[in-house]
């Protein structure tokens, strides 16, 4: 391997002894192989910085200070870490596609005016049951249609052009919705694309009511500053009216228990094709078996 990687991949982690070694299998298995892995424990308590180290691969790299700063803050300092033309995130618990890396990059080096991609992932909860797909558009235009409402963009699926992440640092100041905020405050200057395939199953769980509030406010407030200080006082009042009734639906969702309805309305069916693939990568990665894929395909 070169002594300077094609791409850093940033993994902050917390407490994360039950997905960690799946997660960073995956990075491992991926077809494109030259990348340095900066995985940063954020202050666990648990055997999540011993599992960290216990890979044999050079191109890992764990740092740890057994402080707890938070994800934001974790991020910047795995930027500043990377050594790569590309920086990619990627969190403790999801599990990558195999060929993630090399369609990303093959994207950018397509695409050279876009600065950050991401891509379509396939969504599972902690006990592997599968909710769907989420499918994201590709074009910056579609992206950035409704700034007010967010951009449709999954966050650990960034990947990006290693400088516009240093230009582009995420707010420490925010315990949620660092990556909407980040996609907000650079939308204008910048150019965002998706890859219109399956590059991550992305791990999603029901929060817990005073999460799912706590988000809900980090989110609102951190778009209200971005677009008080870009002087888009209309976007302000439409990110109120449109994140007011996120809210209302979320709680309504959430008093008639129908919260995890509403998680696979936002999900749609996985293909033969998807389940095939998802069952490979599972049996890759040692991952428990389900059948749940079988009843989401439609």
């Amino acid at each position: 391997m070169k002594t300077m990687p094609v791409i850093s991949i940033g993994m902050p982690v917390y407490n994360a002894e039950n997905t960690l070694a799946e997660a960073v299998t995956s990075i491992v298995q991926q077809t494109f192989e030259d990348w340095e892995l900066l995985i940063i424990d954020d202050g666990s308590t648990d055997k999540t910085l011993e599992i960290a180290q216990g890979f044999n691969d050079q191109r890992i790299r764990v740092v740890s200070d057994n402080q707890n700063k938070r994800l934001a803050a974790r991020l910047n300092q795995c930027v500043q870490l990377s050594k790569g033309d590309y920086f990619a995130r990627m969190d403790g618990d999801d599990i990558a596609f195999p060929e993630r890396l090399a369609e990303q990059l093959e994207y950018m080096k397509q695409h050279p005016e876009v600065d950050l991609v991401g891509g379509s992932a396939l969504v599972f909860d902690s006990n592997h049951h599968v909710r769907g797909k989420r499918v994201t558009p590709e074009k910056h235009s579609e992206i950035c249609r409704q700034p007010w409402r967010g951009f449709p963009m999954i966050h650990p699926t960034f990947m990006g052009k290693l400088s516009w992440f240093k230009i582009h640092p995420y707010d420490e100041s925010l315990l949620k919705a660092q990556d909407q905020v980040l996609l907000a405050s650079a939308c204008q200057d910048s150019v965002y694309g998706n890859v219109q395939h399956i590059v991550l199953a992305y791990r999603e769980d029901i929060p817990a009511i005073k999460k799912l509030l706590s988000s809900r406010m980090y989110l609102f407030s951190g778009l209200f500053s971005t677009y008080m200080k870009q002087q888009k006082l209309g976007w302000v009042f439409r990110a109120f009216l449109s994140h007011s009734l996120r809210l209302v639906m979320d709680l309504v969702f959430y008093v008639t228990q129908l919260r995890n309805f509403q998680l696979r309305l936002r999900s749609t069916s996985l293909s033969k094709d998807d389940i095939a693939e998802w069952n490979k990568i599972k049996k890759g990665i040692s991952m428990p078996s389900d059948s749940e894929g079988k009843q989401v395909s439609g």
